[in-house]
């Protein structure tokens, strides 16, 4: 046995159709793919996900690991399957390393087409693709893509079922804010990356519709490309779904509104470079006539993306330069996040809450840390940013003395409504941290009560106070806030947008404000809107309190 390279890897997108190509791929008989469905070599340096030890001796150190490992060593042997004994053993007990690698595919009949499948090799950087290049140099890769915004559901119903995600819209997009969310529906820089490396005639692209809608001719283009026999396979067998998520549960409405928002510049990408099924995505169809399922990338492509990745940026600068940053000062549940949604939609690059509690901005505006904030390169990146720490109280003078040049957002609702809707989404306590909360709404004297009698609290801990027997109490606050903000912009009128939530056309004016045309085929947001979950959880709430 020879250890070799493989012929082809597939790169993702993770939960495009990867485990359909699979299943499908290996029946070809001249097709030979390791028993791992995914080998997780190249993207071993990347952040987001633990591997284990590459030396084999601190993986065998581990008890759980090692014995997990010999148990199927000794399966595998014990049914006489000898060769794949082997492989596990090499797989298991050997270190990592390049030898090893090429080592796996030592086990194929010499004229096989050899290759693996790993949807994470998508988010490789420069480093690990050259890596794979100095291994695999004249590998051919294929890439699976799906809509966006589509790939990313999937993915939060996968990590639903596997119970390491949270089912609520805020743990989405706290998701989606990782390495591992939006990186991953960004394919126009991902083929710019491995384009840089690998020539563009290596890479084939298949479009998960494509798959749906054309199996057939999908495998037939992925056998020309890998330059094997075409085998006709059972219609029927094509079209079984394959590693389908169990749940059919639909993306709340919300939910789909913000990634939408924050992919539409990328979806605007591929439909102009690639079109067909991107032009749907664009479009947020399915289409109803065929479409080329594959593309086989070029030297023009390329160029293509190259081109539209440099507009994009060029855009923004020529945005920047002339508005400068924008902040939403709105209090919570007054659509800040719609109006950072309707901004993203329009090409602006958004800061939104999901960031905001990543890095923790919040509890800096707490503690005075405010160049902690403005330091940082996503609020350096970013035009817009909505959500706290900017409606806190006062921060938002801190903000206009800091940029002299910003535009600040003010959207109120009737006092009532905004105050029913903050006990609807917060089941009736304070949403978020409770020492904020206190600050924020002028109830620290309720908090330093609260841990007297309770001192195994912790003041930073969510939702320590009840708040529905206060109405009148948090409409003074929310209605002072918003007359600060007016008082503050009284004499720089051209700095501060002010309007009514619910008022026709409010959304159209921050697009006059902010200096970008209304694009109409962009619909109005209405994010994080109270959901029958939210008023069942309040309910039950009261029924407490009564009780």
């Amino acid at each position: 046995m020879t250890p070799r390279s493989p012929d082809f890897l597939c790169i993702g997108a993770q939960k495009a159709g990867t485990w359909w190509l699979r299943e499908n791929l290996r029946k070809h008989p001249e097709v030979w793919m390791p028993m791992v469905p995914e080998l997780h070599y190249f993207d071993e340096p990347l952040e987001g996900a633990v591997f284990p030890p590459r030396r084999a001796s601190e993986r065998a150190a581990k008890e759980q690991w090692r014995a997990a490992a010999l148990a199927e060593l000794q399966r595998l042997a014990s049914g006489e399957s000898i060769s794949a004994a082997a492989w596990w053993a090499i797989y298991s007990f050997v270190d990592r390393g390049d030898e090893w690698y090429r080592s796996l595919f030592a086990f194929a009949p010499p004229t096989s087409t050899v290759g693996e499948i790993t949807p994470r090799y998508m988010l490789c950087g420069a480093e690990e693709i050259a890596h794979m290049h100095r291994v695999a140099p004249h590998a051919k890769l294929i890439f699976l893509l799906r809509h966006p915004v589509d790939r990313f559901w999937s993915q939060c119903k996968m990590k639903h079922a596997e119970g390491t995600l949270p089912r609520t819209e805020a743990d989405a997009m706290r998701l989606f804010d990782t390495s591992n969310g939006r990186p991953r529906g960004e394919y126009s820089q991902a083929i710019l990356r491995f384009s840089k490396v690998f020539a563009p005639e290596q890479m084939l692209l298949v479009f998960q519709e494509g798959i749906i809608h054309q199996p057939a001719a999908v495998m037939e283009a992925v056998h020309d490309f890998l330059g094997l026999p075409h085998v006709p396979q059972s219609l029927a067998v094509l079209q079984e779904p394959r590693n389908q998520a169990a749940s059919r549960e639909p993306m709340p409405p919300g939910l789909r509104a913000r990634i939408e928002a924050a992919y539409r510049s990328e979806i605007e990408t591929m439909a102009g470079v690639f079109g067909g099924y991107a032009t749907g995505w664009l479009r947020n169809e399915r289409s109803r006539e065929p479409s080329p399922p594959i593309v086989r990338l070029s030297g023009r492509h390329v160029d293509a993306v190259v081109d539209a990745l440099k507009e994009r940026e060029e855009r923004i600068t020529r945005r920047r330069s002339r508005r400068g940053k924008i902040f939403c000062v709105s209090m919570q549940r007054s659509g800040t996040t719609s109006v950072g949604d309707w901004l993203e939609s329009h090409g602006f690059v958004r800061a939104g809450c999901p960031t905001s509690v990543r890095l923790g901005w919040t509890r800096m505006w707490m503690e005075g840390n405010y160049e902690a904030i403005f330091s940082s390169p996503e609020f350096i990146r970013a035009d817009v940013f909505e959500d706290d720490p900017w409606w806190c109280p006062d921060f938002f003078r801190v903000v206009a003395k800091r940029y002299p040049d910003a535009r600040f957002i003010l959207l109120e609702r009737d006092p009532d409504a905004w105050f029913d809707s903050m006990c609807r989404h917060s089941g009736g306590r304070n949403p978020g941290w409770t020492d904020v909360h206190a600050r924020v709404y002028d109830r620290e004297v309720d908090l330093r009560d609260l841990l007297s009698r309770h001192p195994d609290l912790r003041p930073d801990a969510w939702s320590q106070f009840s708040i529905v027997e206060h109405r009148d109490h948090y409409k003074a606050v929310y209605q002072r806030h918003g007359q600060a903000v007016r008082d503050a912009f009284q004499d720089e009128p051209g700095q501060l947008f002010s309007g009514c939530l619910d008022a026709p056309g409010v959304f159209e004016g921050i697009c006059d404000f902010v200096g970008v045309p209304h694009d109409p085929a962009i619909p109005v947001p209405r994010t994080n809107a109270s959901t029958d979950a939210m008023r069942c959880a309040l309910e039950a709430y009261l029924e407490t309190r009564m009780s």
